[in-house]
């Protein structure tokens, strides 16, 4: 039985969510050069968010850590990561909280879909910490100093 969009939205409160086809909505700049993210959903109380991210042929998605789990898969076409590996569509992966990962280069315009277990938090390798608000945008939240002493990959480990 299919619910018509206002019975979803009643199920879903209070959260921000873009129902429908995806097409429907724009693509929203991040911040760095080539790379746009849609906010699918973002519950406002626990902070779980999917979203589509969308890395434009030759541009760099950077390297950086979240401080929740994050799952990704890759919709279309592919992305090298970190020594020239590359990840091709259809690839799953889980990314532990604090795990460092990027930096990833699109080979072709590139989609991945990622859930994130809370509010995602992007912790660049130079400190600069940027945040989702509760409208799917994504704004800056100033610099971590410790992340430039860190001697390991996990900095929740």
């Amino acid at each position: 039985m299919d619910l018509g969009s206002s019975a979803r939205l009643r199920q879903l409160g209070g959260s921000f969510c873009q129902l429908g086809q995806e097409t429907d909505y724009p693509w929203g700049s991040l911040p760095w050069f080539g790379t746009f993210n849609k906010v699918l959903l973002f519950e406002r109380c626990t902070g779980i968010t999917i979203e589509l991210i969308k890395i434009q042929k030759g541009a760099t998605f950077p390297e950086h850590y979240h401080t929740a789990a994050q799952a990704e898969f890759v919709v279309s076409v592919s992305i090298s990561g970190k020594n020239g590996k590359r990840v091709r569509a259809g690839a799953f992966n889980v990314l532990p909280p604090g795990q460092l990962h990027g930096p990833y280069v699109a080979e072709e315009d590139t989609v991945t879909c990622n859930y994130f277990t809370s509010v995602p938090v992007y912790i660049l390798r130079n400190g600069e910490t940027y945040i989702y608000h509760d409208d799917g945008k994504l704004i800056q939240a100033g610099e971590l100093d410790f992340v430039n002493s860190m001697k390991v990959v996990n900095f929740v480990s």
